[in-house]
Protein backbone atom coordinates (compact mmCIF):
# COMPACT_ATOMS: atom_id res chain seq x y z
CA UNK A 1 0.00 0.00 0.00
CA UNK A 2 0.90 3.40 -0.66
CA UNK A 3 2.10 5.92 1.20
CA UNK A 4 0.00 8.47 2.51
CA UNK A 5 0.20 12.12 1.52
CA UNK A 6 -1.41 15.05 3.29
CA UNK A 7 -1.30 18.07 1.18
CA UNK A 8 -2.33 21.58 3.39
CA UNK A 9 -3.40 24.35 1.58
CA UNK A 10 -2.48 27.66 2.43
CA UNK A 11 -4.71 30.46 3.78
CA UNK A 12 -7.44 30.52 2.59
CA UNK A 13 -7.15 27.77 -0.26
CA UNK A 14 -8.41 24.26 -0.73
CA UNK A 15 -7.44 21.06 -2.57
CA UNK A 16 -7.53 22.86 -6.08
CA UNK A 17 -4.26 24.54 -4.80
CA UNK A 18 -2.59 20.87 -5.01
CA UNK A 19 -4.83 19.47 -8.21
CA UNK A 20 -1.92 18.55 -10.29
CA UNK A 21 -0.12 17.20 -7.76
CA UNK A 22 -2.87 15.01 -6.61
CA UNK A 23 -2.94 13.39 -9.99
CA UNK A 24 0.50 13.62 -10.77
CA UNK A 25 2.04 12.03 -7.76
CA UNK A 26 -0.52 9.06 -6.92
CA UNK A 27 1.11 6.41 -8.23
CA UNK A 28 3.80 7.12 -5.76
CA UNK A 29 1.72 7.69 -2.72
CA UNK A 30 -2.21 8.40 -1.78
CA UNK A 31 -2.75 11.28 -1.78
CA UNK A 32 -5.28 13.77 0.32
CA UNK A 33 -5.45 17.12 1.17
CA UNK A 34 -6.82 18.78 5.02
CA UNK A 35 -8.42 21.86 5.15
CA UNK A 36 -7.83 22.49 8.89
CA UNK A 37 -8.98 25.72 10.99
CA UNK A 38 -8.69 25.01 14.58
CA UNK A 39 -9.03 27.86 16.62
CA UNK A 40 -5.20 26.96 17.39
CA UNK A 41 -1.83 25.35 15.16
CA UNK A 42 -1.64 22.75 18.04
CA UNK A 43 -5.39 22.28 17.90
CA UNK A 44 -4.99 21.76 14.02
CA UNK A 45 -2.29 19.36 14.20
CA UNK A 46 -3.49 17.58 16.43
CA UNK A 47 -7.08 16.98 14.46
CA UNK A 48 -4.55 15.38 11.88
CA UNK A 49 -2.47 13.31 13.96
CA UNK A 50 -5.71 11.96 14.74
CA UNK A 51 -7.30 11.56 12.06
CA UNK A 52 -4.56 9.04 10.31
CA UNK A 53 -2.33 6.09 11.89
CA UNK A 54 1.83 5.35 10.95
CA UNK A 55 3.72 7.23 9.19
CA UNK A 56 2.99 9.94 6.14
CA UNK A 57 4.22 12.69 4.28
CA UNK A 58 3.46 16.44 4.67
CA UNK A 59 3.44 19.04 2.06
CA UNK A 60 2.24 22.32 2.89
CA UNK A 61 2.22 25.63 1.33
CA UNK A 62 2.64 29.01 3.39
CA UNK A 63 -0.47 28.70 6.51
CA UNK A 64 -0.42 25.05 5.72
CA UNK A 65 3.44 24.82 5.61
CA UNK A 66 3.40 26.08 9.15
CA UNK A 67 1.08 23.55 10.14
CA UNK A 68 3.50 20.97 8.47
CA UNK A 69 6.22 22.30 10.77
CA UNK A 70 3.79 21.87 14.15
CA UNK A 71 3.11 18.50 12.96
CA UNK A 72 6.49 17.55 12.42
CA UNK A 73 7.41 19.52 16.26
CA UNK A 74 4.61 17.10 17.93
CA UNK A 75 5.24 13.85 16.08
CA UNK A 76 8.52 13.72 14.32
CA UNK A 77 8.62 9.86 14.23
CA UNK A 78 5.41 9.64 12.32
CA UNK A 79 6.46 12.40 9.47
CA UNK A 80 8.48 10.50 6.57
CA UNK A 81 8.90 13.36 3.96
CA UNK A 82 7.95 17.07 4.66
CA UNK A 83 7.77 19.49 1.66
CA UNK A 84 7.66 22.86 2.26
CA UNK A 85 6.52 26.39 0.26
CA UNK A 86 7.05 29.72 1.05
CA UNK A 87 6.15 29.40 4.77
CA UNK A 88 7.97 31.05 7.50
CA UNK A 89 9.21 28.83 10.83
CA UNK A 90 8.78 32.04 12.88
CA UNK A 91 5.98 33.50 15.14
CA UNK A 92 3.96 36.07 12.84
CA UNK A 93 5.93 39.09 13.02
CA UNK A 94 2.45 41.69 12.42
CA UNK A 95 -0.16 40.26 15.26
CA UNK A 96 -2.14 43.91 15.08
CA UNK A 97 -2.25 43.47 10.99
CA UNK A 98 -3.40 39.98 11.60
CA UNK A 99 -6.19 40.85 14.23
CA UNK A 100 -7.16 43.66 11.76
CA UNK A 101 -7.73 41.25 8.75
CA UNK A 102 -9.80 39.17 10.89
CA UNK A 103 -11.83 42.05 12.11
CA UNK A 104 -12.23 43.07 8.37
CA UNK A 105 -13.41 39.83 6.86
CA UNK A 106 -16.01 39.60 9.67
CA UNK A 107 -17.59 42.64 9.55
CA UNK A 108 -18.10 42.05 5.59
CA UNK A 109 -14.81 43.32 3.69
CA UNK A 110 -14.20 39.52 3.10
CA UNK A 111 -13.94 40.54 -1.44
CA UNK A 112 -11.70 43.32 -0.69
CA UNK A 113 -9.67 41.37 1.99
CA UNK A 114 -9.13 38.11 -1.12
CA UNK A 115 -8.43 41.32 -3.64
CA UNK A 116 -5.74 42.75 -1.49
CA UNK A 117 -4.39 39.12 -0.69
CA UNK A 118 -4.60 37.93 -4.39
CA UNK A 119 -2.52 41.41 -5.55
CA UNK A 120 0.69 40.61 -2.98
CA UNK A 121 0.13 36.76 -3.13
CA UNK A 122 0.66 36.15 -7.28
CA UNK A 123 2.72 38.68 -9.96
CA UNK A 124 0.10 41.23 -11.60
CA UNK A 125 1.23 39.51 -15.11
CA UNK A 126 -0.69 35.47 -13.90
CA UNK A 127 -3.88 36.25 -14.50
CA UNK A 128 -5.19 32.30 -14.93
CA UNK A 129 -3.12 31.95 -11.13
CA UNK A 130 -4.95 35.03 -9.32
CA UNK A 131 -8.75 33.77 -10.53
CA UNK A 132 -7.91 30.48 -9.32
CA UNK A 133 -6.88 31.78 -5.77
CA UNK A 134 -10.21 34.21 -5.90
CA UNK A 135 -12.46 31.42 -6.80
CA UNK A 136 -10.91 29.46 -4.26
CA UNK A 137 -10.65 31.80 -1.21
CA UNK A 138 -14.83 32.60 -2.02
CA UNK A 139 -15.93 28.80 -2.19
CA UNK A 140 -13.55 28.23 1.22
CA UNK A 141 -15.68 31.22 2.39
CA UNK A 142 -14.89 33.79 4.75
CA UNK A 143 -15.90 31.88 8.23
CA UNK A 144 -12.93 29.71 7.20
CA UNK A 145 -10.71 32.36 6.44
CA UNK A 146 -11.19 34.52 9.56
CA UNK A 147 -10.31 31.36 11.71
CA UNK A 148 -7.52 30.79 10.00
CA UNK A 149 -6.31 34.24 10.54
CA UNK A 150 -7.03 33.93 14.07
CA UNK A 151 -4.99 30.79 14.37
CA UNK A 152 -1.73 32.20 12.87
CA UNK A 153 -1.63 34.36 15.76
CA UNK A 154 -0.63 31.01 17.75
CA UNK A 155 1.84 29.84 15.20
CA UNK A 156 5.06 28.66 17.61
CA UNK A 157 8.68 29.12 16.45
CA UNK A 158 9.83 26.07 14.88
CA UNK A 159 13.51 27.13 13.59
CA UNK A 160 14.92 24.81 16.37
CA UNK A 161 12.41 21.78 15.05
CA UNK A 162 13.81 22.25 11.38
CA UNK A 163 17.14 22.39 13.05
CA UNK A 164 16.95 18.89 14.22
CA UNK A 165 15.26 17.16 11.39
CA UNK A 166 17.99 15.88 9.54
CA UNK A 167 16.64 12.48 9.32
CA UNK A 168 13.43 13.83 7.25
CA UNK A 169 13.70 14.02 3.53
CA UNK A 170 12.84 17.54 2.66
CA UNK A 171 11.53 19.63 0.01
CA UNK A 172 11.98 22.80 -0.29
CA UNK A 173 10.18 25.12 -3.22
CA UNK A 174 9.70 28.90 -2.83
CA UNK A 175 8.88 31.63 -5.29
CA UNK A 176 11.06 34.37 -5.78
CA UNK A 177 7.68 37.37 -6.17
CA UNK A 178 6.40 36.22 -2.74
CA UNK A 179 5.74 39.93 -1.36
CA UNK A 180 4.37 37.42 2.25
CA UNK A 181 7.61 35.29 2.68
CA UNK A 182 10.29 36.40 0.89
CA UNK A 183 13.11 33.54 -0.66
CA UNK A 184 15.54 34.46 1.53
CA UNK A 185 12.99 32.60 4.14
CA UNK A 186 13.45 29.56 1.94
CA UNK A 187 17.63 30.04 1.72
CA UNK A 188 17.85 30.30 5.52
CA UNK A 189 15.76 27.11 5.76
CA UNK A 190 17.91 25.18 3.42
CA UNK A 191 21.26 26.46 5.09
CA UNK A 192 19.72 24.58 7.79
CA UNK A 193 18.55 21.37 6.66
CA UNK A 194 21.89 20.97 4.08
CA UNK A 195 20.11 17.54 3.18
CA UNK A 196 16.78 19.27 1.82
CA UNK A 197 16.44 19.69 -1.93
CA UNK A 198 15.49 23.69 -2.40
CA UNK A 199 13.88 25.19 -5.68
CA UNK A 200 13.18 28.12 -6.24
CA UNK A 201 11.44 29.77 -9.10
CA UNK A 202 11.76 32.84 -10.61
CA UNK A 203 8.22 35.05 -11.16
CA UNK A 204 6.12 32.75 -9.03
CA UNK A 205 4.78 34.08 -5.95
CA UNK A 206 3.17 32.51 -2.80
CA UNK A 207 1.87 29.92 -4.22
CA UNK A 208 4.60 27.28 -6.52
CA UNK A 209 1.97 24.67 -6.48
CA UNK A 210 -0.83 26.24 -8.69
CA UNK A 211 1.57 29.02 -10.63
CA UNK A 212 3.92 26.41 -11.83
CA UNK A 213 1.89 23.37 -11.84
CA UNK A 214 3.64 20.74 -14.12
CA UNK A 215 7.23 21.77 -12.98
CA UNK A 216 6.36 21.40 -9.19
CA UNK A 217 5.17 18.10 -9.93
CA UNK A 218 8.14 16.38 -11.84
CA UNK A 219 10.68 17.97 -8.62
CA UNK A 220 8.07 16.07 -5.80
CA UNK A 221 8.18 13.41 -8.48
CA UNK A 222 11.83 13.10 -8.90
CA UNK A 223 12.13 13.96 -4.70
CA UNK A 224 9.87 10.96 -3.84
CA UNK A 225 11.63 8.29 -5.90
CA UNK A 226 15.06 9.09 -5.16
CA UNK A 227 14.44 10.62 -1.16
CA UNK A 228 11.21 9.49 0.47
CA UNK A 229 10.24 5.75 -1.01
CA UNK A 230 13.20 4.66 -2.90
Amino acid sequence: MSLPMIFLPAMPCDGRLYADQLDGLKDLVSPSVQVLDRKTFGDSAEALLASTSGSFILAGTAYGGCLAMEVLARAPERVSGLWLMNCQPGTHPNPSVVRETSLRIRRGEHEDVIAEFANNAIPADDIASRAAFIRMARDTGADTFARQSDATLTRADHWQTLSTASKVPTLLIWGEADQFVPVEVGTRIARLMPHARFESFQGCGYFPTLERPTLCTKIARDWLMSSVIS
